[in-house]
């Protein structure tokens, strides 16, 4: 279960990370972010301000407490309480067939698809495993003491977080997306 734990705050933790770094990278990018709030959650037009600076602070924290062994239980458990909040809000901008990327990771993207109400739910029973990993172990050894085995738990959550943070990308590779199959730049 150890390596469960360690594989998943280093996932969990970069992908957060990668988040924080594309909203904040610069005011296009945060601007981006909230005016996509706006559509996306239409409870919170006129508040989207506050609530992005909410967002991208409690995402930081995350990325934070999963890096302090003391608070990698609270880590998860915020990672899950806003993975179920961000999935509920894609899903909920699906069902009004809204058109809007949802500036995740910063930059444009493609427009909120099924692939990213499931991407977070994916990363929703992630955080929530790997809390119940945390809370079920008491103690005990890491992977972080056994270099090789921390090599692995490294390799698998970092390649995780690449292929999340690159969705749209291999999406847009693989498969035929709205920007491939209508000749359409991509943002």
């Amino acid at each position: 279960m150890n390596h469960l734990i360690d594989t998943g705050r280093i996932f969990l933790g970069l992908v957060f990370f990668c988040s924080v770094v594309g909203k904040v990278r610069g005011a296009a990018a945060f601007t981006g972010f909230r005016t996509a709030m706006a559509r996306l959650a239409p409870a919170l037009r006129g508040r989207t301000g506050p609530v992005a600076v909410l967002v991208v602070g409690a995402e930081a924290v995350v990325v934070g407490a999963l890096a302090v062994p003391s608070t990698v239980a609270a880590g998860f458990a915020l990672a899950a309480v806003l993975l179920a909040a961000f999935t509920a809000v894609l899903a909920g901008a699906l069902r009004r067939d809204e058109k809007v990327a949802c500036h995740c990771f910063g930059g444009g993207g493609q427009p909120v698809a099924l692939r990213h109400v499931l991407r977070n739910a994916g990363l929703l029973c992630a955080a929530s495993a790997a809390l119940v990993a945390q809370l079920m172990t008491a103690g005990g050894t890491t992977a972080t003491s056994r270099p090789a085995v921390f090599l692995f738990t490294a390799g698998a959550g970092a390649f995780l977080a690449l292929v999340t943070v690159a969705l749209d990308e291999l999406a847009y590779l693989f498969g035929r997306s709205d920007a491939k199959s209508t000749g359409r730049a991509r943002g």
